[in-house]
């Protein structure tokens, strides 16, 4: 099955394996899917079934073992290691469960990482993500350290980074599993409205079910392939389902 599609990003019957002594382990078996933009695209189920790994591939951290890999109408796959990296830095955001802020840089500093890595001035680049701070609620904290804050307000910090360089693809992986539901919920609502943006895709990995209700669409996996796409059962307008 061939698709075709203006979506975000899209992976076509990729397959991943993994060597485990003299044996092959395969986590992925030929997965098709697409993540449209405008829209936050949960990807569920239990561990191990390698939600993660189609995450990884899809945001070029992880190459496939076979199938194509799109994203913003590139070929991961055929990109040179500097050219991925680049494309990665500018046009992906990524949020992570543990925050992996850096402890030894404020606030604004942390969230201007994207921007200093892809060579914005220091101080345009403070400028920019402070920006981002301000509209996340964040102004007041930019310069203490992440020893200072809460985990929600690290989380935060954490999604000021990942948007301050206006990325066009955003993964999260567990993004509310280290927080209590009320911070959890806080930091989906971020989420929530970085994705109702026509030019911007969002994909949240997650066995989190109290956040199920921020999704536009559920992509449920179980032992490496897709058991349901979220297409076939569109869900209820959001404000029915909180």
């Amino acid at each position: 099955m061939t698709l075709i599609s203006p979506q975000a990003a899209l992976i076509d019957q990729v397959t991943k394996e993994f060597p485990s002594g003299n044996d092959v382990i395969q986590v992925l078996h030929g997965i098709s899917l697409g993540i449209d933009y405008g829209k936050m695209t949960m990807l569920v189920g239990p561990s191990g079934c390698g939600k993660t790994t189609v995450l990884s591939i899809l945001s070029g951290t992880l190459s496939a073992t076979s199938g194509t890999v799109t994203v913003m109408k590139k070929r991961l796959d055929r990109l040179k290691n500097d050219d991925l990296v680049r494309f990665r830095r500018r046009k992906i955001g990524f949020i992570f469960q543990q925050y992996n802020l850096i402890p030894t840089l404020n606030v604004a500093e942390n969230a201007a990482i994207p921007l200093i890595a892809d060579g914005v001035a220091w101080e345009d680049a403070l400028n920019q993500s402070g920006r981002m701070l301000d509209h996340l609620g964040l102004g007041p904290h930019k310069a203490k350290y992440p020893r200072q804050l809460s985990g929600g307000q690290q989380q935060r910090v954490a999604i000021a980074r990942a948007l301050s360089h206006n990325p066009a693809l955003v993964v999260c992986d567990e993004p509310t599993a280290a927080l209590d539901a009320a911070s959890g919920q806080a930091v989906m609502a971020l989420l929530e409205e970085a994705a109702d943006d026509p030019n911007r895709a969002v994909l949240v990995v997650t066995h989190d079910d109290r956040i199920f209700s921020f999704a536009d669409r559920i992509v449920r996996m179980e032992d490496g392939r897709v058991i349901d796409d979220g297409l076939t059962q569109p869900l209820p307008p959001k404000g029915l389902r909180r």
